[in-house]
């Protein structure tokens, strides 16, 4: 249920149910410490949200404890969030000056061993691929199905009504500009367009991705989205790996 809460929106209602699950994984952390998944999740999910949360006292309040818990995890439980693979190092570079999170990262660099005998290095989590199911809960149901429409039947030309209204719609305040690190992500891992419509003339994914770069108003998440393109391509894998995914 860390999926419910939604990227890139610090609307009142979503600030409330970002406050009360946190509550709840902490008040239940015997039971969210019985899943590996449930811990995973709930790391990748609440590592996204600290990126939003900055500003007003009540949002850096529900920052310094989502930073506690993600950082107690990470700290306790290594190997369980090491499944979320590549896509944790990218979350972690996007908080990495938060002290707490400063030091993780020297451990991760300098001292991996403090975190698990198990884990070798940060290069073994890049050469870790993410699972889709990791990349799609950051959108929210209706998110996912206008991204499916626009890139399963939407003709290439006829775009701009369709891409106008999801900027209005999803992209169109200064805190919802770290959405589109998540889309990007998103369209590199998830969306797989088949041969018959690869060779047609619906919308191509490079060109949603365009799209996504060059209407961005923040320079950080247009950085951040920049650097979400590369870490598939930089890590590729042919025995393992889809060539979509670069």
């Amino acid at each position: 249920f860390p999926v419910a809460v939604s990227g890139g929106d610090v609307t009142a209602k979503n600030i409330w149910l970002a406050e009360n699950v946190l509550e709840i994984l902490t008040e239940q952390r015997e039971w969210v410490l019985k899943s590996s998944l449930l811990i995973a999740m709930a790391v990748y999910t609440y590592l996204r949200l600290i990126v939003d949360h900055h500003g007003t006292a009540q949002l850096q309040a529900l920052r310094q404890k989502e930073v506690d818990f993600c950082i107690s995890l990470l700290r306790e439980r290594f190997m369980d969030c090491f499944m979320i693979g590549r896509d944790l190092v990218r979350l972690l570079q996007n908080v990495a000056r938060i002290p707490e999170f400063e030091q993780l990262w020297k451990d991760i660099i300098h001292n991996p061993q403090v975190l698990s005998a198990q884990f070798t290095g940060v290069l073994q989590l890049l050469q870790s691929r993410t699972s889709r199911k990791f990349l799609a809960c950051r959108l929210t149901p209706d998110m996912e199905t206008k991204l499916l429409f626009m890139t399963s039947r939407v003709r290439f030309g006829q775009q701009k009504r369709y891409q106008d209204w999801f900027q209005r719609q999803y992209l169109s305040t200064p805190d919802s500009q770290s959405l589109r690190c998540d889309l990007i992500r998103y369209i590199c891992g998830v969306v797989h367009p088949s041969n018959e419509v690869l060779s047609s003339d619906i919308l191509p994914r490079w060109a949603i991705i365009g799209w996504l770069l060059t209407t961005c108003t923040s320079n950080v998440a247009a950085s951040n989205a920049k650097l979400a393109l590369f870490y598939d391509w930089l890590f590729f894998n042919p025995e393992k790996d889809s060539i979509m995914n670069i």
